[in-house]
């Protein structure tokens, strides 16, 4: 089952079209990605913040958050474009990936599993 779990959630950062974001999604922190490379397959949109992680909630408090957003977390960590990435379970149960912005706490990006 985590095996299952692990190639689902891989699969799903490949199909950034499944993404659901949030409306509303920082277009200041946007505007820094123009220092990525062509072959980088994140889009503009999908950077998440540019400020230092000083200003970042903290991990503990944001998986509290998480939780009480109705998510169940497998696996937290920060992703390459400065979010916080999220692998587990939506309120419905099915699997996802969720990626936060540190700083204002908003869901920037979700993958959910059809």
């Amino acid at each position: 089952m985590k095996h299952a779990l692990t190639l689902l959630v891989g699969l799903l950062s490949l199909f950034p079209c499944l993404a659901q974001p949030q409306t509303g999604a920082s277009t200041s922190a946007a505007n820094a990605t123009n220092d990525l490379p062509n072959y980088s397959r994140h889009k503009k949109n999908d950077f998440c913040t540019t400020a230092p992680t000083s200003e970042w909630m903290a991990e503990d408090e944001m998986k509290l958050l998480v939780l009480h957003r109705g998510y169940r977390i497998k696996t937290f960590k920060v992703s390459k474009t400065n979010c916080y990435e999220v692998y587990g379970f939506n309120r419905e149960g099915r699997i996802v990936e969720a990626y936060f912005n540190p700083v204002t706490t908003r869901l920037v990006l979700q993958n959910i599993a059809q």
